[in-house]
């Protein structure tokens, strides 16, 4: 559209120009812009609302068996219905590849009256047969067929599948894989199962009666009220949930499981189960990984001032899952990647996850995004979880650690993808919300918002947020409303700029210091895009520190650019902005060397660490590599960690002396510093035969990722004997080793390593994969084309049938390497052919050119076959990257 400023612009610009134009001119030319203008259509900008609540379902009572054969569900629904306002006569509900058989009203005396209907494979649509008004209940049944294998809606890049109803291993024809049945409700994919309203903003109590076969445990939510054995050799399991949830959040999960039992004692003294199902192998490990469930619950309960509302709390994980975990109330999914050893965990659990489901009992499960528009309302809570849990578990430096990932994912995020609202009304695909932003960012901004309130007033706002919705829906001014009731402030500002709008500021902090006036000046400006980013307006804690002693100042930077003055008796020491490493924004901070050896010294939080040793890396002075090794003491293991990698200059200048200090951390407690410490030394001290004993003492290691660290390090001093340990080693089960001895053989194997790579590549999954798919894919390209062509047949595999979306990604990745190489050995072929016939060797310059032939045949095969899988391709996400 041209407005009225853009024509007096053109206008202006035309009377530059050497060609006159007469007022006529003008009037005519700006006649004709008007009427184009007026004439232009007007747009009316997207805005997604929640789901209009014409009938409300008070209680759904689902009946399910399941064909394994054809992946199909059998189910008979009964539904318990209300208008919602207005006089109906009709019920429409979502209904995805269900083929109905039939629909009866069940009312009193109207029992098993038969009523009209239309499906359509997306909608049921219902003739009630007579009208109902808010103050009536109605109750049909529905009896149907559900076909997930029919279902045509698409997953994303964050649930990468939308059919609802999984079958795994259906035929059982896959030894090493159990058969299971388990379900995926989010977005709305419930549907796809039974028949409901399927949107966050509806809510209903549930039962599921759950027909198996007798060998199976079934799992869902709510309490497992009995279990009926049947003649025909199955088993009906009856599930009640008595409190009102989404259909999103309904699950169901069939299995061979093992069930460990544990348990949480409320303050009242009830004991409510807790329970994890795994599989069998991993029974004996279930609590080292699900352990600490207990202990959330009642930290999170303690903390919001809400205690946990449900019934029971179980977790159970399932194979080839289509995102990483949901939060289905009362009965938590979680991808295999969950299953670790108890060796395993001693590198890194997954608390951080289960911390995130457990907490969307209360954001998402108790209170619910009215749409998912307001999706931050459940995501940005459970990601802040995280950090809630890490501060209280692990400690500040755990969770400040953390909180830098999740914020540098953003960041990440946002360059790549552009900036978007938090709080995003206009998204083309609900399947968008489910980004950096709403998880990410969405977190960070809730704890800038503590950071303001104070923790009292922040939690004490979350409690009456959560009392005052529980059991429904909000929307994000219903949380501003809680805040700015507990607060007494008008917060309009904080929420707008930050969940209204998109981006994030990008700031500059300078200093000068007027010695002979004692004043020091803070100057701080916001550069970020203002035509699509707020001008912020941002309380920040500024600690001045000098004479050893610190002052914190807080100041509103509010303008493009803020000056602050401050009365300073001597040179500052530390000026340290935003000294309680709160905000999100990408940032430039200025300051002399002496400062950040004094922050990296002095300042308590582990940003100041970071921000410090990172600076302090690129300088190569005494004091900077004096303040980074003596850095090598410090408490926290990240913090040794960082230091060992921003050593670089001081190894230089210093070599002999800095050995040892490496050494030494070799030994410490943490294995993350082990294990940096050992590839400082594989990398800055190559060759030196001293430390193949270190290495070597690193193969007894309990953790696999020094260990792994380890077989790398030896691989590179002494192969031959990392050939060795890799085969002694080769049936180890810990993940990390299983790639160790796949890097060294992607480096120093033969033909006869081959069968390690394609015995191993069931075992891994997921991201897993992914990297061990790389490391094959470099060993490969080190064989002959017999063995390359073993390979070729697995990456078509992965490309067709890879699981999740990104592993097809990797089929085709490496297809089109391997293409490339054939590519490479033909264009060799034909140069060996050229030089034999120069030479008069006719027979050998033959045979180059028989196997230049071979070579081009098999990079046009693999092209081919790379575009024949590209045409069946259907995987959206997929697509999006091969057509990129």
């Amino acid at each position: 559209m041209l407005t009225t400023t853009a024509v007096i612009a053109a206008l202006t610009l035309a009377g530059c120009k050497t060609k006159a134009i007469s007022d006529s001119d003008d009037t005519e030319l700006i006649d004709q812009l008007l009427a184009d203008e007026q004439n232009s259509p007007v747009v009316r900008p997207v805005y997604q609302p929640s789901e209009k609540r014409v009938n409300d379902i008070i209680h759904t009572k689902l009946e399910v068996s399941f064909l394994w054969d054809t992946k199909q569900l059998k189910g008979q629904a009964d539904l318990t219905i209300k208008p919602h306002f207005f006089d109906t006569d009709s019920l429409t509900l979502d209904a995805k590849a269900i083929e109905v058989s039939k629909v009866v009203l069940m009312n009193g005396e109207q029992e098993g009256t038969a009523l009209t209907y239309e499906a359509d494979g997306h909608y049921l649509k219902i003739n009630l047969g007579r009208e109902y008004t808010r103050n009536d209940q109605y109750k049909i049944r529905i009896n149907y067929m559900a076909n997930p294998e029919k279902v045509t809606q698409k997953g994303s890049a964050a649930i990468s599948s939308a059919k609802g109803l999984y079958f795994i291993n259906a035929d059982g024809a896959d030894l090493k894989k159990p058969m299971q049945i388990w379900t995926q409700g989010e977005t709305e994919a419930g549907s796809c199962w039974f028949p409901t309203i399927d949107s966050p903003n509806e809510k209903t109590t549930q039962e599921m009666y759950i027909t198996v076969d007798d060998k199976y445990k079934t799992l869902s939510n709510g309490l497992m009220v009995y279990s009926t054995p049947n003649s025909d050799g199955t088993r009906t399991d009856y599930w009640k949930m008595d409190q009102p949830h989404s259909p999103y959040l309904f699950m169901m999960a069939i299995g061979d499981f093992a069930l460990v039992e544990d348990q949480w004692t409320k303050k009242d003294g009830t004991v409510m189960a807790v329970n994890y199902y795994v599989e069998k192998e991993f029974e004996e490990h279930a609590k080292a990984i699900f352990g600490k469930t207990p202990k959330m619950l009642s930290y999170f309960s303690d903390l919001l001032g809400v205690e946990y509302q449900w019934d029971k709390y179980s977790q159970v994980v399932v194979r080839d899952y289509v995102s990483g975990a949901m939060e289905n109330t009362t009965a938590t999914i979680h991808g295999e990647f969950l299953h670790q050893t108890k060796r395993e965990i001693i590198d890194g659990g997954n608390e951080s996850i289960i911390a995130h489901e457990l907490f969307h009992h209360w954001f998402g499960d108790l209170v619910t995004c009215e749409s998912w528009a307001n999706l931050p309302l459940n995501e940005s809570f459970a990601n802040y979880s995280q950090f809630l849990w890490d501060e209280y578990e692990h400690g500040q430096m755990e969770a400040d650690m953390n909180a830098y990932n999740e914020m540098e994912g953003y960041l990440l995020s946002s360059q790549q993808q552009g900036y978007v609202d938090m709080i995003r009304y206009d998204y083309g695909s609900k399947e968008e919300m489910f980004d950096a932003n709403s998880y990410n960012k969405g977190g960070r901004i809730l704890h800038m918002l503590r950071s303001y309130v104070g923790d009292d007033a922040f939690f004490a706002s979350l409690k009456k947020y959560l009392t005052d919705n529980a059991f429904s829906n909000a929307e994000i001014h219903d949380l501003r409303k809680a805040f700015e009731a507990t607060t007494g402030e008008d917060l309009n500002w904080f929420f707008d700029q930050w969940f209204l709008a998109g981006g994030h500021p990008k700031l500059v902090f300078n200093q000068s210091f007027d010695e002979a006036n004692g004043k020091l000046y803070v100057y701080i400006e916001q550069n970020q895009n203002l035509d699509n980013v707020p001008l912020y307006k941002l309380p920040i804690h500024i600690d001045v520190y000098a004479k050893n002693k610190k002052n914190r100042h807080i100041v509103w930077a509010e303008n493009v650019r803020d000056t602050f003055e401050f009365d300073l008796p001597a040179v500052p020491q530390l000026v340290n902005v935003d000294a309680q490493k709160v905000m999100l924004c990408d940032k430039v901070d200025k300051k002399p060397t002496s400062q950040w050896v004094y922050q990296l010294n002095h300042a308590p939080l582990f940003m100041d660490k970071k921000e410090a040793l990172a600076k302090l890396g690129q300088m190569n002075t005494p004091e900077a590599n004096e303040a980074i090794i003596n850095s090598y003491n410090h408490s926290f293991w990240k913090v040794k960690a960082m230091a060992l990698n921003k050593s670089s200059n001081a190894i230089r200048g210093d070599k002999a002396g800095m050995k040892s200090k490496v050494i030494r951390l070799t030994k410490d407690k943490h294995p993350a510093v082990r294990k940096a410490a050992i590839k400082i030394l594989q990398s800055k001290w190559s060759g030196d035969m001293e430390l193949i004993q270190i290495y070597e003492n690193a193969l007894t290691d309990s953790s696999y990722s020094v260990m792994s660290q380890g077989m790398d390090a030896l691989g590179s001093a002494d192969k031959k004997k990392a050939m060795a340990v890799a085969k002694s080693l080769e049936n180890d089960e810990g993940g990390a080793v299983r790639n160790a001895i796949a890097r060294v053989y992607a480096k120093h194997g033969g033909k006869e390593e081959h069968e390690f790579f394609l015995s191993r590549m069931d075992q891994v999954n997921g991201m897993g994969k992914y990297g061990f798919l790389q490391t094959y894919n470099a060993y490969l390209m080190r064989q002959d084309q017999k063995e390359i062509n073993k390979g070729i047949e697995i990456f078509e595999d992965v490309a067709r049938n890879g699981n999740p979306w990104f592993l097809k990604l990797a089929g085709y990745q490496l297809l089109r390497n391997a293409a490339k190489t054939y590519t490479e050995i033909a264009g060799e072929q034909k140069l060996l052919h050229n030089k034999y016939m120069d030479e008069g060797a006719t027979m050998k310059a033959a045979s180059a050119k028989q196997d230049q032939i071979k070579a081009e045949n098999q990079a046009e095969t693999i092209k081919r076959t790379v575009e024949a899988i590209k045409m069946s391709e259907t995987d959206p996400n997929v697509l999006q990257y091969l057509n990129y």
